[in-house]
């Protein structure tokens, strides 16, 4: 493939994915969105070729010929129901996506998972007794993920792991660290991961990698009052 070939961009209308295909609008880049619910044709971005797919029903490796690299954005919302028992995007829905790589002949694959699914030393310690039990189950599947990028050797996998995610606008001032956020970066805004992503693939960087992202936010976005009420815990 030629660095003018799409990007299949997974979970296209996501509060990551839509900055992703935005960004790479704005840069040119070609994308071809995959999505379970198409969005009406209002709400297309013109020259994206907008694909329904159900990745843990559907055949799409034929969709992805001719294109350069996967980036996945596919993520599962918060709620009761998906915390005690979270849809297996993260599993089966990545089984699927590197079946229908191989079968594409396409190797270069780009997701996201989460700096939580280990110890992060610069997250606030109310953190810990707070939200992550919350997230238990959804961080279990990413850890899974995870260990089933690592048993790919063939393919060319990145799993970003941003921080508590924030949706606010971009700034192109993300910190990325292998592994485990840097000090002070607790929250990671939606719009720089997609930023991120998008570069991994276009600079071929972090290639079996779990780069940390985050960055450096007001205290009304890093308090535990907020994260309380992002969750519903309140």
């Amino acid at each position: 493939m030629t660095n003018t070939s799409p990007i299949a961009l997974f979970g296209a209308g996501g509060k990551t994915g839509s900055q992703v295909l935005r960004l790479a609008r704005e840069r040119g880049i070609s994308i071809k969105a995959f999505e379970h619910d198409l969005p009406a044709p209002e709400d297309r971005f013109e020259g994206v070729e907008y694909i329904e797919c159900d990745v843990l029903k559907d055949d799409f490796a034929k969709d992805l010929e001719g294109c350069r690299a996967v980036v996945s954005a596919l993520g599962v919302s918060f709620g009761p129901s998906a915390a005690l028992d979270p849809p297996p995007l993260y599993t089966d829905g990545t089984r699927n996506l590197i079946a229908a790589m191989k079968q594409a002949s396409l190797s270069r694959l780009v997701l996201i998972s989460a700096a939580f699914v280990e110890h992060q030393p610069s997250v606030p310690t109310w953190f810990d007794f707070t939200a992550r039990p919350a997230l238990h189950n959804i961080l279990e599947q990413m850890r899974t993920m995870e260990g089933i990028l690592v048993r790919e050797p063939d393919i060319a996998w990145t799993a970003a792991r941003p921080g508590w995610l924030l949706d606010e606008p971009f700034t192109g001032e993300a910190v990325i660290a292998d592994r485990r956020l840097a000090d002070g970066c607790f929250r990671c805004r939606h719009a720089d991961l997609a930023g991120a992503l998008l570069d991994f693939v276009i600079e071929d960087s972090w290639v079996q990698g779990k780069p940390a992202i985050g960055r450096p936010e007001a205290a009304e976005f890093e308090s535990i009052t907020a994260v309380k009420a992002e969750l519903g815990l309140e």
